[in-house]
């Protein structure tokens, strides 16, 4: 799978092109996969917006699924942070292929201990994101 995440105003987007293997039905991208990718970028806008906690997990999500996601064709998902209300953050998200709309997805974050953070960030991959990695490089200095 060949994904680009990046931080682009004040959202989280991704760029991916999922392989056929990861369809539900012919062409279609399965319906786990999606809710995964929604998942994945509205935890990371939750952790990059959010400004009382280092890092979140995912407490509920949401998921529309409004029209087939393809795969073998670039993608867009791009998520948000709503609110963060201390305890938990609140997120947005959708997914698009081809300017149509085809997931859309609300979530509720929660906010990982200090020791959680601290087991997870050695296993991140920055890929280059500067915000991501200052971030955390932030949060090591912390400790």
């Amino acid at each position: 799978m060949r994904a680009r995440f990046f931080v682009e105003g004040n959202e989280v987007l991704g760029r991916v092109i999922l392989p056929l293997h990861l369809n539900g039905y012919k062409n279609v991208a399965h319906g786990g996969v999606v809710s995964a990718l929604l998942d994945e970028t509205m935890g990371w806008a939750a952790t990059v917006f959010g400004k009382t906690h280092p890092m979140f997990v995912t407490g509920e999500l949401t998921v529309k699924f409004l029209s087939p996601v393809p795969v073998g064709a670039e993608i867009e998902v791009r998520s948000r942070l709503v609110e963060d209300a201390g305890r938990l953050a609140y997120c947005e998200g959708e997914i698009r292929c081809d300017g149509r709309v085809c997931a859309r997805a609300r979530g509720k974050f929660v906010p990982m201990s200090p020791e959680g953070t601290a087991e997870v960030i050695p296993y991140l991959r920055f890929e280059g994101c500067r915000r991501f990695r200052a971030i955390f490089d932030a949060y090591r200095r912390e400790e």
